[in-house]
């Protein structure tokens, strides 16, 4: 299935474990789905943020996980968009995320050079370079 895509990063590690179950349950570094009640995600133009941020002193290796939008919609996980308190919205992934190649269309590695971690090409994966028009609860 096409479709418009999001971005999630994560341990390397944790996201081979994972695989075995066929579901990916963490939500960010250090936090599980259970706990946070979703998977966070990222647009192209979040990413570097994301990786500076969250990541910025990690040592072990990361991934960057391109996840279907319409493949979630199908297996009724919705995704929500919530204020990052920069203004701008950022997803969040209704629950486990399914380890299928509908849902996940490419793990990428995630490159660490002198200035920190590097964001791979995302040329022709259909990646959402931000977040649709938000407005706050109410408005």
């Amino acid at each position: 299935m096409t479709g418009r895509r999001l971005l999630h990063v994560a341990f390397s590690d944790d996201w081979e474990a994972c695989g075995r179950f066929g579901e990916y349950d963490v939500a960010t570094r250090r936090t599980l789905v259970d706990d946070a009640g979703h998977v966070h995600a990222t647009t192209a133009s979040g990413l570097a943020a994301v990786l500076r941020g969250v990541y910025g002193d990690a040592t072990e290796a990361l991934v960057l996980v391109v996840v279907d939008e319409g493949s979630l919609e199908t297996q009724g996980i919705p995704v929500r968009w919530e204020p990052d308190g920069t203004g701008a919205a950022s997803p969040r992934i209704g629950g486990p995320l399914p380890m299928d190649r509908e849902t996940v269309v490419a793990v990428l590695e995630v490159g660490r050079g002198p200035d920190g971690w590097a964001a791979p090409d995302l040329a022709g994966l259909d990646v959402r370079e931000t977040a649709p028009p938000f407005s706050p609860a109410g408005s």
